[in-house]
């Protein structure tokens, strides 16, 4: 579920770049990253427990469709309001952030997500689609059953790592290419011998000293270097090729009005059926959390029911007085799918609805 520890250790990553990049980190590569490193793979499994997209693979799935709302959602902004409220949603017209960089980003921010599952639930394990896991018992088994071994074959692990560290003076000023080179084939040279290791072969474990070093491999690609390269790849591709070209409607707005508001009609009375159940079936519901090692009672089950069916209708009546194109049904709308937007999905009905075309639909029609 998302908490505050996803939304601290999303900025403990991101401001560190955007204190040493500034003005060249692209702020809504870091906005998609955030969203999909607190709700990521959380937007389907808040309200659906049992599918296969809470997992690595299955977020890189879904990742496919999810993905174009973001790059969609690179064409707005926030900016200050000359009245109203203090902040509206800017149409810039332009997706600054391609379907391709918004998928890499997507997947970062969900992979990333997946770091506190990991070690902070209480499942403490590495899923990696629906009954495929790796717990984290298993992968710090890896580095052999003996912790700490002292034998002279610990000098050939010193060699490695002091013969690394002092040739950094050499290949690190050299730049990001020749580092890599460097960081691939002294990692993969250890990861031999470990692996080697592992089954006891020669007594190599003690190489490293029988220290969890493969856990380290293990932890340090999947939730340290994937997601932070994939973000910097696609920050340095943004900077280095800017999309100038504005977006050109496929589909007349007042058709894709329509569409929308279908959608936000059918979304919307969903969860509005769903919150009624919810209140209905409570004492069902409270039993089934239970029995899955939740807690909660059912008069929060109602709360909730009562809650979420409120906003959904909302987001219903917003949605039937957009084919009348009524201002206030707009803001309804808009208000509804933006709270909505923690399943991921939402966020586009609501910026659609910010389109500086949209907005001139529902313009007051002059008097004659």
């Amino acid at each position: 579920m998302p908490t505050f520890g996803h939304v601290f250790y999303g900025f403990c990553l991101l401001l560190p770049i955007i204190y040493f990049a500034r003005e060249r980190f692209n702020y809504k590569v870091a906005f998609i990253f955030l969203f999909n490193q607190i709700f990521g793979p959380d937007i389907v499994f808040l309200y659906f427990n049992q599918t296969p997209f809470h997992s690595i693979v299955g977020f890189v799935i879904l990742t496919i469709p999810l993905s174009l709302v973001f790059s969609y959602a690179s064409r707005f902004s926030m900016q200050k309001s000359e009245a109203g409220f203090p902040l509206k949603i800017e149409d810039g017209g332009i997706r600054e952030i391609k379907w391709g960089n918004a998928y890499l980003v997507t997947v970062a921010g969900g992979i990333s997500h997946f770091f506190i599952d990991q070690f902070f639930h209480f499942e403490q394990e590495m899923l990696i689609w629906p009954g495929v896991t790796i717990t984290y018992d298993e992968i710090l088994a890896w580095g052999g059953p003996v912790y700490h071994i002292f034998d002279p074959l610990m000098v050939i692990g010193e060699v490695i790592v002091v013969i690394t560290l002092l040739l950094s003076l050499w290949y690190l000023r050299k730049g990001y290419k020749d580092t890599a080179k460097v960081f691939a084939i002294i990692t993969a040279i250890s990861f031999i011998i470990m692996v080697l290791g592992a089954f006891d072969i020669g007594r190599l474990t003690a190489i490293f000293g029988g220290e969890r070093e493969l856990a380290v491999i293990c932890f340090g690609v999947v939730y340290i270097f994937m997601p932070l390269m994939l973000v910097m790849l696609v920050a340095r591709n943004v900077q280095d090729h800017p999309v100038q070209a504005p977006d050109q409607p496929r589909i007349p707005r007042e058709r894709h009005l329509k569409i929308v508001a279908t959608i936000s009609v059918i979304l919307g009375a969903f969860f509005v059926l769903y919150g009624t159940i919810a209140i209905l079936f409570s004492d069902i519901l409270t039993d089934l959390i239970i029995a899955e090692g939740g807690e909660v009672t059912s008069g929060a089950v109602v709360f909730l029911g009562f809650y979420y069916a409120s906003i959904a209708a909302l987001l219903l009546v917003g949605a039937i007085g957009l084919f009348f194109r009524n201002r206030i049904c707009r803001y309804l709308a808009i208000v509804a799918s933006l709270y909505l937007s923690i399943l991921g999905f939402p966020l586009a009905i609501a910026l659609f609805l910010c389109e500086k075309d949209v907005k001139a639909l529902f313009a007051p029609k002059p008097r004659d």
